[in-house]
């Protein structure tokens, strides 16, 4: 069975609606693209297109991400720069990203994990061991070890 072919018009608006719907990132735009089997002579045309209307801004997806990522997944720093980079974001945008975070909020998100980490351990006969799989749990979510340590 034969991909279905899609006219340049198509793809556009197929592009359009995808952006519209969330902030997306050029690899994600160009992932998208090649699953639509675009011809490659489109391919800068539909990208130049999406661009001067604004249905995609790199910067606009990196600060969204990060906030959207700290705020609803409750990630930390680490975990979010992974993510961004994943998406093929560039180095200075990934630091304007990260640096966006309230460092007020991130400390208290810090803490409000740490504590039900250690609430829900609270089985747990050995100390060291409960402390060390709080720490464990928080590294996971992407917190950085100095942040996670002043906790202790």
């Amino acid at each position: 069975m034969f991909p279905k072919k899609y006219s340049k018009e198509q793809i556009i608006l197929k592009l359009e609606a995808y952006c519209a719907y969330q902030e997306r990132s050029l690899f994600e735009i160009e992932t998208k693209l090649a699953s639509l089997n675009s011809s490659p002579s489109d391919l800068t045309s539909i990208l130049t297109h999406l661009k001067e209307c604004n249905f995609f801004n790199q910067e606009r997806f990196a600060l969204t991400y990060a906030i959207g990522k700290f705020r609803n997944n409750k990630w930390g720093k680490q975990k979010i720069k992974v993510g961004l980079f994943q998406k093929k974001i560039s180095a200075d945008l990934i630091s304007k990203a990260l640096s966006s975070i309230d460092i007020i909020e991130y400390k208290s998100m810090a803490q409000n994990l740490y504590e039900k980490k250690w609430l829900s351990l609270k089985s747990e006969k050995n100390e060291f061991e409960r402390k060390q799989k709080t720490l464990r749990y928080l590294k996971s979510k992407g917190f950085e070890y100095d942040e996670i340590s002043d906790l202790c």
